[in-house]
């Protein structure tokens, strides 16, 4: 079996467990890659200012931290549209889905609308509320309002993405995000840099070739225009898969209605997962201020280290996507067993993944850091800062499956008490504590993190294990 519309819920008992792990791969790859081709915008971007010093490393990285909120929040929104679709398609109700689609797109498009205004207009207020250097607010709120532009595009794309999820079809947004990263990288190289001679010399002194590149020279301008013309490109192909009707769900533009009750429901359930996610992603944003304070060269490692992270919990989100989904269709279909078991052995996977990254990052962590920069005393800190965190990723994977798990079954109230409580009442009092009283810098921000995880990983496990959720009505 190719995909998972192959498979069918029906045929599956909760025991068999190679069934059901293999059907939870074959939602789960996908969107794993989606999720690592999301951030490997911020990689290539990141990666690709470096070499224009820490302040445009800074700028990026100061961006992303308010665009990590906002995506967090259009994420959740998609949570709803995920559950009811799933419901649906596993209750054979084909027209409620296409409706819960047409809902999420009115819903989640407006409120795009909204917030690309608001950030067109205060771009540099973003970065000076954060506490950034005089020197990098400019660049920050350039890079902001340029990407603002786009948003429309980019966050609906994120919204209908949890639509084609719910469906069973992972495989759509990962292969848009492979086009639009590659006319992301494509972009920088020509944007960024101004037009520069390149040579290839081997060893001997012989030169193979000399090749001028062109570049418009715009410096962190031109990794802004880049990203927004790729997640244009991308918002518009998921729009257009959706209207094709190719899918199990449709989307029309000839009918834009508010149906109030679906909207409803889905805010029953995308409120709470939005309220989370912007409670997490608010809290992470103090959590840079915080670290802010111990000056651009740790700020710079810290950046680094959180985007070398992804690399192990973007798996978890694609577990957790999958487990969304599956969870859904599980309990549409009438089997809240099967649906349990969904979410234990996605979770299992994901957690035997994140563990050995986290091997990784505590032995290798250096490695990552040196991808991005030359600066010892960067790489001295971010490295520090994976090592850390590597004692982390395993309750980070449960936290992340099982909180999916959670969501597709509706009971996404728990997860938003659990993960807002831990974050401002135990990472962020303790980073603060840590940083500022006892003055253990970076290190001490980083522990913090990883208690937090910690804390999350355990309580989130425990509301699975009460089995309530199968009883949360949407």
């Amino acid at each position: 079996m190719d995909t998972a519309e192959e498979y069918t819920l029906t045929g599956i008992d909760s025991s068999n467990v190679p069934a059901i792990r293999k059907m939870a791969l074959a939602l789960a790859w996908p969107a794993i890659m989606e999720m690592m081709l999301n951030t490997l915008v911020q990689y290539v971007d990141t990666a690709m200012v470096g070499n224009l010093g820490e302040v445009a490393i800074a700028a990026v990285g100061i961006s992303n931290s308010p665009m990590m909120f906002l995506m967090g929040f259009f994420t959740a929104l998609g949570v709803g549209a995920t559950a009811l679709v799933a419901r649906s398609i596993g209750a054979g109700d084909e027209l409620q889905a296409h409706n819960a689609a047409q809902q999420s797109f009115l819903l989640g498009g407006s409120l795009a609308l909204v917030v690309s205004v608001l950030i067109f207009i205060f771009a540099e207020w973003v970065p000076a509320l954060m506490g950034a250097a005089a020197e990098v607010i400019p660049a920050a709120g350039l890079y902001l309002r340029i990407i603002s532009v786009t948003f429309f595009f980019h966050f609906c794309a994120m919204v209908l993405a949890g639509v084609l999820r719910g469906a069973g079809d992972t495989k759509t947004p990962m292969k848009v995000n492979i086009l639009a990263n590659i006319i992301n990288v494509g972009l920088n190289f020509l944007l960024i840099y101004p037009t520069r001679t390149v040579s290839v010399v081997l060893p001997s002194g012989v030169t193979l070739f000399t090749a001028t590149i062109p570049g418009a020279g715009m410096g962190v301008a031109g990794a802004a225009a880049a990203t927004t013309l790729a997640r244009a490109v991308a918002g518009t192909c998921v729009l257009y898969v959706l209207m094709s009707g190719r899918r199990k769900v449709r989307l029309s533009l000839r009918v834009l209605r508010f149906d109030r009750t679906m909207i409803r429901r889905i805010l029953k359930i995308g409120l709470p997962a939005s309220v989370e996610r912007l409670s997490i992603s608010g809290g992470q944003m103090l959590f840079s201020v915080v670290v802010l304070s111990l000056g651009t060269v740790q700020y710079a490692a810290h950046h680094l280290a959180i985007v070398a992270e992804s690399i192990s919990y973007m798996p978890g989100f694609g577990f957790s996507m999958a487990a969304t989904a599956l969870t859904g269709q599980g309990l549409g279909a009438g089997k809240p067993k099967l649906a349990e078991a969904y979410g234990y052995i996605t979770c299992r996977i994901a957690a035997a993944v994140m563990g050995i990254m986290g091997l990784q990052f505590f032995f290798g962590g250096h490695l990552f850091i040196r991808v991005f920069t030359s600066d010892p005393e960067i790489i001295h800190y971010g490295a520090l800062a994976l090592r850390l965190v590597a004692f982390g990723q395993i309750p980070f994977a449960v936290q992340i499956v099982l909180a999916g798990a959670l969501r597709g079954a509706g009971d996404t109230v728990w997860p938003l008490v659990i993960g807002a409580t831990s974050m401002w009442c135990i990472r962020l009092v303790l980073a603060w504590f840590l940083v500022n009283r006892l003055g253990l810098g970076l290190a001490g921000a980083w522990s913090a993190m990883v208690l937090d995880l910690w804390v999350r990983g355990i309580l989130i496990l425990l509301r699975f294990r009460s089995g309530r959720w199968q009883k949360v009505a949407v």
